[in-house]
């Protein structure tokens, strides 16, 4: 049986939604064929070393440096890819249930999860949600559109984007420790010592980024782009101003957004505006051009590029650029 031609064949059928569930379904139920496959893989390429699978590139980090060589690990969404648009390939489902660890962020870019775990019939044990241990935060943010009485909008949803604080990172790489420590516990001494190691690291940098801010000129940061920093800001006391409210699927600012950000960079002397990765910069560039701003990356980490994935760039590297052109920006 053909599954291209299923899925065209339920596109012709339902609505949009209703076909992404059905997709979802169709693709569960082609895994055992992969799965087979991928058991006879995993016997014959890494039989001795843990198979842990993330969905996204913090995860991916924290276990590779808490594991080390003990772990395959694999990240399910693919370096340069845009991290809100992923779904699951019937393989991905596969490395999912054939995992000795599955860890995911959770929120709602990753609710596609439950069903497979449902699916699968994983269990707690072997499956990791870090948004559980992590105190949700809402999104709230100097959003620059008006209502008809002239008030600035602050738009409020629950943000998923956790790893952006190193201090949540520190948490969740506790969290990953002890679970992977739980699995092989032959082996825990060392991964916590590796995970304690990353740990101070994390903190270090967590308290440069306090010093620096606290001590800035300015706390006003302005992005030209969507705002995954909800938990960052709140660490250091940011004020953010942002183009659009969170990781929002819009792409075009209004020309009244736009003003408000220009105004906003030149009322207060900003050198710098920021993007996000994978962004096309053009709100940025267009606030740059009309100010003599720079523009610069601030990288959430949710995802990175191939290159950056082929030359192993670790979640504390990305954080230390952050700290590097956000602390030419404050002051």
């Amino acid at each position: 049986m053909d599954l291209k031609l299923i899925i065209q064949e339920l596109f012709y059928m339902e609505g949009v939604k209703t076909v992404k569930n059905k997709i979802l379904s169709v693709l569960m139920t082609f895994t055992a064929l992969f799965s087979l496959t991928a058991c006879q893989s995993n016997t014959d390429n890494e039989p001795d070393k843990l198979q842990i699978v993330t969905t996204i590139f913090p995860q991916y980090d924290f276990v590779r440096n808490i594991a080390g060589d003990n772990a395959e690990v694999t990240l399910l969404l693919t370096p340069g890819a845009e991290s809100h648009a992923y779904e699951p390939t019937a393989a991905d489902i596969s490395r999912i249930q054939q995992a000795d660890l599955f860890i995911y962020n959770g929120g709602t870019s990753e609710v596609w999860v439950e069903k497979i775990l449902d699916s699968t019939g994983r269990n707690d044990k072997n499956s990791l949600c870090l948004f559980d241990y992590i105190a949700p935060v809402e999104s709230q943010h100097e959003h620059h559109e008006h209502d008809e009485a002239g008030e600035h909008e602050h738009d409020e949803e629950t943000d998923e984007h956790i790893f952006t604080s190193l201090r949540n990172s520190a948490q969740m790489l506790d969290v990953i420790n002890e679970r992977i420590c739980e699995i092989d516990a032959e082996n825990a001494s060392l991964y916590k010592q590796n995970s304690d190691k990353y740990k101070s690291e994390i903190i270090a940098l967590d308290e440069e980024f306090s010093k620096m801010t606290s001590e800035a000129k300015r706390n006003i940061v302005v992005l030209g782009d969507r705002f995954p920093f909800t938990y960052f800001a709140q660490d250091y006391n940011l004020d953010c101003h942002a183009a659009f409210s969170g990781c929002s699927h819009d792409t075009e600012a209004s020309p009244a957004v736009v003003s408000e950000l220009i105004e906003t960079v030149q009322k207060n002397d900003i050198p710098i505006v920021f993007h996000i990765e994978f962004s096309d910069q053009k709100i940025a560039q267009k606030i740059a051009d009309a100010t003599g701003a720079e523009i610069e990356l601030l990288h959430s980490c949710h995802n990175i590029s191939k290159d950056d994935f082929e030359n192993n760039v670790t979640y504390l590297q990305l954080m230390k650029n952050n700290y590097s052109i956000l602390s030419e920006a404050l002051n």
